[in-house]
């Protein structure tokens, strides 16, 4: 597939800078990634073995990740999420990537290693220069050696490599992403009659027997759940953090290991004034365009205000009040304009800078110097984030110790205290109401329910930010409501079908009425006209309806739709008839100013549809074996 593929990296300079780059990675103790176990395969991709090896060290990677951003997580949510599935997955799709990568003759070289990780900030030093040294201590922090990090790193470039090479005929055209413009941003005015199913319930007739038959026929919906009262210590990393205990060193050592969260981009607040003309225009277009900003710039300089002349100029979507733009960062906009705005000082306006857009003027608000920030300004942030990755590198102790209390019955006061945490109560909930108190997912509530009376849990529940460790007090059966306490909610529901379903059957006679009838004769009937309608949004007044959206702006011009829709408005349910009166294109001066976004997004949408169909082929057309599935389902480990 990729035979046909080759690159330059044969060229005499490219062997030079080879050979230096191998010294460099020695250096730093690459190692042979080559050197593999082939006595406990896991899994074959094309005669090639995933060994046990390697697919335990992908485990144990994705577990340690998955634990620390959920340290409550049990052995057997992990095994129920099938984490041992989903790393074979990966391992498997990487295998095939770098086959394919072989045999087109595509590789990563060392000279393209060692300038992408130059290139990541956490190596660097102050003065933004690879350092050897930040290298080995920001992987030894992260508990990573250098060859697990380089081979992570050019597995990453090896498939960005083929993903380019794959994707490189995607192709979106402006006139494809006109059309695609179009079709969202289209408009439309309808015709409407809404009859409120309220106003049809004085006609409505419920027999002796239905409310009863009704009752037995959705006994599911009058269900009472079981409910639970939990006694509980809430534990949370950042509460337990102690920024105070954090020395200078340390908090120095954070903020070097975490340098890229200190790195401030430069940018710069701006205003424009922009006269539209597309990218293709012909010289007269171009002249008169520079023209008017020529003379636009002539008056800001004789004294008028910038935003002033701006507001007269700029169309609605050329920017804010005034031209303002806000905040912008280097690679935000397009080159022009990005080059003259950071060239600006506070205050200065710019000559005149053609884009694909037409001719703007820019007027630099205030600019902010990109860097590191020193850690002296810092260091109270630091601190406070060491003290967060100390008390998350502590929290599986706390918590196996505070489980273990629990199983073994220990007042949960007395567990409670010596971390300096509290007990709390809930009082009987059912499972929407221990997710809403606690925060637990729906798996934990369900465990929590199903926990008996006066018995503790014996694992801790994820609740968002933090950690639950729980005993049921209390504990309510599940089951069904009486028919007496709900013949009443029962009568109240009936009413509202019955009055539906007369509104829908008079909706539809109605309908039939409206064919022909002009736009007078129409408004006697009820009929109202609305604001112009986006695509996917709800009309205005009543709730969104999918089915709704899709068949209006579907529907020919000047047609009732042939059926009633169930509408609610604020008041509540109804029937509405429908038309379409008249559709509105969008504006072209409103694309040209987002022509660039929207082509490009629509390419790099086709790209990864591209590129899936690539991996989908190969996986297809590959020999896959799995040896061991117990070692994949962890069973026996």
């Amino acid at each position: 597939m990729l035979e046909s593929i080759r690159n330059g990296a044969q060229s005499f300079g490219v062997k030079v800078a080879f050979g230096i780059i191998i010294l460099v990675f020695v250096f730093w103790g690459i190692g042979n990634f080559n050197d593999r176990d082939y006595s406990n395969v896991v899994a074959m991709v094309n005669g090639q073995p995933i060994v046990a090896a390697e697919f335990e060290k992908a485990y144990r990677n994705a577990e340690e990740f998955m634990l620390r951003q959920n340290p409550g997580l049990t052995r057997e949510q992990l095994d129920k999420a099938h984490l041992g599935r989903q790393v074979l997955n990966e391992l498997i799709q990487l295998t095939l990537i770098n086959q394919e990568a072989r045999r087109g003759g595509i590789a990563v070289t060392p000279v393209e290693l060692r300038q992408h990780a130059e290139q990541i900030k956490a190596f660097q030093d102050e003065n933004g220069k690879f350092d050897p040294e930040a290298y080995k201590r920001v992987l030894a922090a992260r508990r990573t050696s250098p060859p697990d990090f380089e081979k992570e790193l050019s597995d990453q470039l090896l498939r960005d490599k083929v993903y380019q090479l794959v994707t490189a005929p995607a192709w979106m055209g402006s006139d494809e992403a006109r059309k695609r413009y179009d079709f969202i941003r289209e408009r439309r005015v309808l015709d409407y009659l809404f009859l409120p199913a309220a106003e049809f319930a004085s006609k409505v007739e419920i027999g002796k027997d239905e409310p009863a038959t009704y009752y037995e026929e959705h006994k599911a919906e009058f269900a009472d759940p079981a409910r639970v009262e939990v006694e509980y210590i809430a534990v949370n990393p950042e509460a337990m953090a102690k920024p105070e205990e954090i020395g200078e060193e340390e908090a120095r050592k954070w903020h070097q290991d975490n340098i890229s969260k200190f790195n401030v981009p430069e940018r710069v607040r701006a205003s424009h004034i922009l006269v539209q003309i597309p990218a293709d225009a012909d010289e007269a277009a171009e002249k008169e365009a520079r023209e008017k900003i020529e003379k636009a710039r002539e008056q800001i300089i004789g004294g008028r205000k910038f935003a002033e002349v701006a507001d007269e100029i700029n169309t609605p979507r050329a920017g804010g009040k005034g031209g303002e733009l806000g905040w912008i960062g280097r690679g935000s906009t397009v080159p022009e304009f990005e080059e003259a705005a950071f060239a600006l000082k506070p205050g200065e306006i710019s000559r005149p800078v053609r884009t694909q857009y037409g001719f703007h003027l820019i007027r630099a608000e205030e600019k902010e110097e990109g860097g590191i920030k020193p850690f002296e300004t810092v260091m109270e942030e630091a601190k406070k984030g060491a003290a967060v990755d100390r008390a998350s590198d502590n929290i599986h102790d706390v918590l196996d110790n505070l489980v273990e209390d629990n199983i073994l019955q220990k007042p949960m006061a007395e567990s409670a205290a010596k971390y300096g945490l509290e007990v709390k109560k809930t009082g009987l909930l059912d499972q929407a109401g221990l997710i809403r108190n606690l925060g637990v997912s729906p798996d934990g509530a369900a465990a929590l329910l199903a926990t008996p009376r006066d018995a503790p849990l014996d694992t801790a529940l994820d609740a968002g930010k933090q950690y639950i460790v729980a005993r049921i007090l209390e504990s309510a059966p599940a089951g069904t409501k009486p028919f007496e306490n709900v013949a009443a909610e029962i009568d109240k529901i009936l009413r509202a079908e019955k009055s539906l379903a007369l509104a829908m059957e008079r909706a539809s006679k109605l309908r039939a009425e409206l064919v022909g009838k002009n736009a007078e004769e129409a408004r006697k009937l009820g009929v109202k006209t609305s604001e112009p309608l986006e695509r996917e949004a709800p009309l205005p007044g009543f709730a969104p309806n999918m089915k709704f959206d899709e068949a209006v702006f579907a529907a020919p011009v000047g047609e009732w739709l042939p059926q009633a829709f169930s509408m609610n408005d604020d008041k509540g349910p109804g029937s509405m008839v429908v038309k379409t009166e008249k559709i509105i294109e969008p504006d072209g001066d409103e694309f040209a100013s987002v022509a660039e976004i929207v082509q490009n997004g629509l390419k790099q949408q086709r790209k990864d549809e591209l590129f899936s169909l690539f991996l989908q082929n190969l996986g297809s057309r590959a020999k896959i074996e799995i040896v061991n599935p117990d070692m994949i389902n962890r069973k026996n480990m």
